[in-house]
């Protein structure tokens, strides 16, 4: 009788984004999926990472149980990409706005939308990460 390796790990890795605003689109998509592996994977390590207008509330909280708490919404995360300032060809800012809404796992209405301002940075390897992501979300429940 053969051995099991143990759990399989997904032999398929998160896409990878071509340029900055594809970085915010694929987390858009991943925390819509519900693939938390994928939308960390947008990310340079130690990045930084505020979703809601009340900071203090998040304060100390990892970039991982925050995208967490929002994939448990089970909504999608819908983006707008307003403009793209390319400041150099390393390091460009976008700015845009990000809306969940629809009725969450309660069965009560959730609205959260606002704007954002994203750093996104390319990599050595030419894919684009994000470095820091500020959302600006009010709910109204």
């Amino acid at each position: 009788m053969a051995e099991s390796a143990g759990p399989m790990a997904d032999p398929i890795p998160p896409p990878a984004a071509r340029g900055p605003a594809e970085a915010l689109q694929l987390v858009s998509i991943a925390v819509s999926d519900g693939d938390l592996e994928a939308a960390l994977a947008q990310y340079e390590d130690g990045a930084a990472l505020r979703p809601w207008a009340d900071q203090a509330a998040w304060h100390g909280v990892t970039m991982r149980r925050m995208l967490v708490s929002l994939m448990q919404l089970r909504l999608p995360l819908a983006l707008q990409v307003r403009v793209v300032l390319q400041c150099d060809a390393e390091v460009a800012l976008v700015l845009g706005g990000r809306r969940i809404a629809g009725r969450g796992p309660d069965g009560e209405r959730i609205d959260l939308s606002g704007d954002g301002a994203t750093v996104v940075r390319r990599q050595r390897d030419g894919c684009w990460r994000i470095a820091v992501d500020a959302w600006q979300l009010d709910g109204r429940n």
